[in-house]
């Protein structure tokens, strides 16, 4: 708003280059959040905008679930769970500089499935894609959904078009790095002063993170206690079947169908930055990288109950809602996690 990318050194997280500081994060949120800022001030309320996109989210997953699955019920139903049964809700709610960047990301996303199972306009979907990427720097890797879903579809002219599409948000991130730090490649976590902290040991991307990483995605459980309130959620991780217990149900995906086929392969190579990352998410209610694959997610499991819906998966869904409900409560209204 002033005219210049760095700010005062009040925040954590800043690199520090010629004598100035900047933020390490993409720049999306703040770009959609300047409207509000020049009207409202720095006053405004940052969380309104991550819930009222969290809502527009639940609404566009809907609209993509019903073009592709036809089902109104059926639909109604996963939305319900993404809305309330998924971690979207605590970090939307929430939506602080990680947070925020998250739901962007998601809004981008959905707006370019929703392309995809409609239009189909690839200047459009790689537009979107590109805006995602300037909110969530992993969710570029959504392209790998657009080659397997559509491949029946893609010439050389749609592959330009969507490149052409897409290239505006690269070439913004890349200026956006060399005005910052004279290159175009994003280097501002490697200025910050963290590398000391143990969980940077092996540098801020390494292989051999995956297997602890691995191992905390699937296996990390809130804290147990003999007394109220018994369990407690952890403020670092916890497993995203523990979370969304639903997501259970992606074994009975369909996974020789176009869909399910480009959905798994979307959210491992989504994950894959965040798994080979030091860091995995620090504070957070349950596993907070898996938003930049949540839709992916979502339409895995999706494909493999369209026919089997049946009352143990509105059990699974309604169980992730409450696990998700006492998420909220503990840490936002209660302030309880473990540490």
């Amino acid at each position: 708003m002033r005219g210049h990318l760095y700010i005062p050194n009040i925040l954590t997280e800043l690199a520090s280059w010629n004598g100035h500081y900047f933020v390490v994060y993409p720049p999306m949120p703040a770009i959609l959040l300047m409207p509000f800022v020049a009207i409202f001030g720095t006053s405004f309320y940052q969380p309104v905008l991550s819930i009222v996109l969290g809502a527009v989210n639940v609404l566009l997953a809907y609209t993509v679930l019903l073009k592709l699955f036809k089902s109104s019920t059926i639909s109604l139903w996963i939305s319900l769970l993404y809305a309330f049964g998924t971690i979207q809700w605590y970090h939307a709610e929430v939506g602080s500089s990680w947070y925020v960047a998250h739901i962007v990301a998601l809004f981008f996303l959905w707006l370019a499935l929703l392309e995809i199972v409609t239009k189909q306009r690839l200047f459009l979907i790689g537009l979107f894609i590109g805006a995602a990427y300037l909110a969530r720097l992993p969710t570029i890797l959504s392209v790998v959904f657009v080659f397997i879903y559509l491949r029946q579809t893609l010439n050389i002219k749609n592959i330009f078009l969507f490149l052409l599409g897409l290239s505006p948000g690269i070439l913004f991130n890349g200026f956006y790095n060399y005005l910052r730090f004279g290159t175009i490649f994003d280097v501002g976590y490697s200025l910050l002063p963290i590398f000391n902290e143990p969980w940077y040991k092996y540098g801020l991307f390494s292989i051999r993170y995956l297997p602890l990483h691995l191992k905390e995605v699937f296996t990390s459980l809130p804290a147990f206690s003999k007394n109220p309130p018994f369990i407690i959620p952890s403020i670092y991780i916890m497993a995203i079947w523990f979370t969304t217990p639903a997501f259970l149900l992606i074994i009975k995906a369909k996974f020789k169908t176009k869909l399910a086929l480009a959905s798994l392969i979307a959210v491992i190579i989504i994950a894959l930055p965040g798994l080979l990352h030091g860091n995995n998410g620090s504070t957070q209610f349950g596993y907070r990288f898996a938003l930049d694959f949540m839709p992916f997610l979502l339409l895995l499991m999706a494909s493999g109950i369209i026919n089997r819906f049946n009352w143990q998966v509105k059990l699974l869904i309604i169980l992730s809602v409450l696990v998700n409900l006492w998420g909220v409560i503990m840490i936002s209204f209660l302030n309880k996690w473990v540490i």
